[in-house]
């Protein structure tokens, strides 16, 4: 059982999943850490791998940039031979410390996770809806919502009138959680007419 799946089973813990849940899908949310706000801590906070940022994987390469380019030009010569080579002869795992991984966060989170926890995450969502888990179920379907309201007010082809009538049928299905008025549906497929037209 991965740590995610623990925390999700304890009832504890299971809102704290949610909001990574909502932080870290769809996968297009996950994104490198850049640089680590003041007083993060440098770790997972799932599982507590060691994380590093790409600001500091960049200045620990300035600072070895003789031993990592040495090590570079190794790892190099052996891929053209076709030899293949560990984890730890990587040059940036070299130059970061074979402890540590790139961090990761996500959208409107303080959370770091490491590459494992965000991977562990994404399997526990889709397992859950194999299995008919009505929470995972309910992000899933919230997911989905999310991305075609999110389609329709990036769309150049609809103007400011258009994209707030779409904010605010929003609205509404976010508090019903579906659409519930014929005259909501024939607003959103007109517009999405519109939208394949001027395709």
């Amino acid at each position: 059982m991965t740590k995610i799946e623990e925390l999700y089973k304890d009832e504890n813990s299971k809102g704290f999943v949610n909001h990574l849940i909502k932080a870290y899908l769809p996968t297009a949310k996950i994104i490198k850490i850049w640089d680590f706000k003041a007083g993060q801590k440098h770790v997972c906070n799932v599982c507590s791998q060691k994380l590093v940022s790409l600001a500091g994987l960049m200045q620990t390469m300035h600072e070895k940039k003789d031993e990592f380019m040495e090590n570079f030009m190794v790892t190099i010569k052996k891929d053209l031979k076709g030899e293949k080579h560990k984890r730890e002869d990587n040059p940036y795992v070299k130059a970061i410390g074979k402890d540590k991984v790139m961090g990761m966060t996500g959208e409107k989170t303080d959370t770091c996770l490491c590459f494992q926890c965000c991977q562990d995450l994404l399997n526990l969502v889709t397992n859950g809806m194999l299995c008919g888990d009505k929470n995972l179920i309910y992000h899933a379907k919230q997911m989905q919502r999310d991305e075609v309201f999110s389609h329709f007010d990036k769309s150049p082809h609809l103007n400011e009138d258009e994209k707030k009538s779409v904010k605010e049928i929003k609205k509404r299905v976010d508090k019903t959680k579906v659409i519930t008025t014929f005259g909501d549906l024939k607003v959103l497929q007109d517009l999405k007419n519109k939208m394949e037209e001027s395709k």
